[in-house]
């Protein structure tokens, strides 16, 4: 299955903000936002907003790699997420996404239970630059 196109085809949105998904592996993504105007904010940056959209995107991918199985019928949903920012930088905008801990157990518990809650790690970057670190918590709920 194609997580990328899954996932464009879910979030409309993100064609909206112009992310592009990058790469999917089980467990892990990479996507950009080329910087542009229409992303930025007021010190030339990609607006706080449109980085979270970002990070929420790769996780989001790199969640799917697991579960994307399960669509449709499963619940899935984000549930919280923690932003710290790190350092403003001009230039476009890439995510990785890795899930803590093994995506086999994560599945493996999914699939003794019917529920699970993973957390995804971002890091965002312009360059060699981080400009912030994001944990998304992802959860997936077998269908009743």
């Amino acid at each position: 299955m194609d997580v990328a196109l899954l996932l464009q085809s879910l979030v409309p949105f993100i064609g909206t903000v112009g992310i592009v998904i990058d790469e999917v592996s089980r467990g892990s993504a990479r996507a950009t936002l080329p910087y542009r105007q229409a992303v930025g904010n007021h010190l030339g940056t990609a607006h706080a907003g449109a980085a979270y959209t970002l990070g929420e995107t790769a996780s989001a991918a790199a969640f799917l790699s697991v579960f994307a199985d399960q669509l449709p019928g499963a619940f899935i949903a984000l549930r919280g997420a923690t932003v710290t920012h790190t350092r403003a930088a001009p230039g476009d905008t890439v995510a990785t996404a890795v899930i803590v801990g093994s995506a086999d157990e994560a599945r493996a518990a999914y699939d003794a239970t019917g529920k699970a809650d993973v957390d995804v790690v971002v890091t965002l970057a312009v360059g060699a630059t981080t400009t912030a670190e994001i944990t998304y918590r992802w959860a997936v709920r077998a269908p009743r």
